[in-house]
């Protein structure tokens, strides 16, 4: 993953990477509304990844940081407040492979905050194949549970890319095995697939809810597109398909939706070719451009 994106209270956070990290924040008209920061490796060296990004209702950035396998957290102007790279409190288990021990970051690809009444947690998201890649944990980052493969102890989740929640569903991408895995209540529901016009299964990228229940899906392969499909994951519309040009996706890697006080309001970012570009739609697939600069350019 190159990038990742975060939608807050009409805010727009890019995150991009290269040698540095860079984080900025945007309004929804493409408008860079402060500098940003930049950071590196918590030696001081180069090498920090924003492979996901999100931000809480205090305004801390979450950042997924799989150059060191950690999370890390910042404020809004930079300052670095918090960082593991293991979840305090998981009990151990009888694997001898280290990256999948239980609560272990390593090959971590995302991190989202799932809100709720009573606490909010953090959701961190783990690639290659494990079973224990998909992990709750409180907000000082100690170790709640780890979401089970298609509820199997034994099975393992295949190229996990990003996962999203709302409400009662957690959503995860599982791009090496094409489908998306959906949870309930923190227990395995179903999982699905959709297939491409080729007949092949779409590589599930990243997902964002919408205020009626749909979802907006973004997919990458050789059909790349970005999707909107109901609660069971039949696909209801293609906003945008293959291509190059404004109005198209092309290897998108991360989505984020601002609900609006209807869905003529709501507005879906998507961060696509390998986070050279944040492009800007409405749900009935009309784009409204891209962001002129991104962090880690001059603007």
């Amino acid at each position: 993953m190159h990038g990742g994106l975060s939608l807050r209270n009409g805010v727009l956070y890019v995150g991009r990477h290269a040698e540095t990290a860079h984080v900025r924040a945007y309004d929804l008209d493409g408008r860079a509304l402060h500098p940003g920061f930049s950071f590196r490796a918590e030696d001081g060296g180069a090498g920090a990844r924003v492979s996901g990004l999100a931000v809480d209702r205090d305004h801390t950035l979450w950042v997924a940081d799989s150059a060191a396998g950690r999370v890390r957290a910042f404020s809004v102007f930079g300052r670095e407040v918090l960082a593991f790279a293991h979840l305090r409190g998981a009990p151990p288990n009888d694997t001898r492979d280290g990256e999948d021990r239980r609560g272990d970051l390593g090959q971590i690809s995302d991190i989202a905050v799932v809100e709720d009444e009573d606490e909010d947690r953090l959701l961190a998201t783990c690639g290659g194949q494990r079973r224990h890649g998909l992990s709750l944990a409180r907000m000082d980052g100690s170790w709640i549970a780890a979401l089970r493969s298609e509820g199997n102890p034994l099975s393992t989740f295949r190229g996990l890319s990003r996962a999203a929640s709302h409400g009662r569903w957690v959503w995860a991408c599982e791009a090496g095995a094409g489908r998306v895995q959906v949870f309930r209540d923190g227990e395995f529901h179903f999982h699905f697939s959709v297939p491409s016009n080729s007949g092949q299964r779409f590589a599930p990228m990243a997902a964002a809810s919408l205020s009626d229940g749909r979802w907006v899906l973004a997919v990458g392969g050789v059909e790349s597109a970005l999707l909107i499909v109901d609660g069971a994951g039949r696909l209801v519309r293609v906003l945008a398909g293959m291509g190059a040009d404004t109005g198209e996706v092309h290897s998108p890697e991360d989505v984020a939706v601002e609900q609006g006080r209807d869905l003529a309001h709501t507005r879906v970012c998507v961060l696509d070719r390998e986070a050279e570009r944040v492009q800007v739609f409405t749900v009935e697939g009309r784009c409204h451009g891209a962001l002129d600069s991104l962090p880690g350019e001059a603007l």
